[in-house]
């Protein structure tokens, strides 16, 4: 099953984020390329970023949060786990590449 998980981040802690991102972006990779995650990115507000957004495939939900608690954003207090929102996805269209 795919899901859209959508992470806001905590209040204030858009410079520990800046900080970690690189340590994250590195550990994501791993998750997209085990085929957990297949996409994500920063969520914006105008300009600045506020949160993540995930596309995950996996069985359940807490297939997905026992990995994101791991995740640096979450040990270094820039993610809000207790707001995370999971949106289950019946996929009707597969991916595809894509063409320019």
């Amino acid at each position: 099953m795919e899901w859209i998980v959508l992470i806001p981040d905590i209040e204030g802690s858009l410079e520990t984020r800046m900080r970690v991102r690189e340590t994250h972006i590195k550990d994501m990779l791993r998750h997209i390329d085990s085929g957990l995650f297949q996409m994500g990115g920063g969520t914006l507000a105008g300009n600045t970023v506020d949160g993540s957004a995930i596309i995950a495939r996996a069985k359940s939900e807490a297939d997905i949060m026992s990995v994101l608690k791991t995740d640096i954003y979450a040990r270094s207090g820039v993610w809000n786990l207790e707001k995370i929102k999971f949106i289950p996805v019946g996929t009707l269209i597969p991916e595809r590449p894509f063409h320019c």
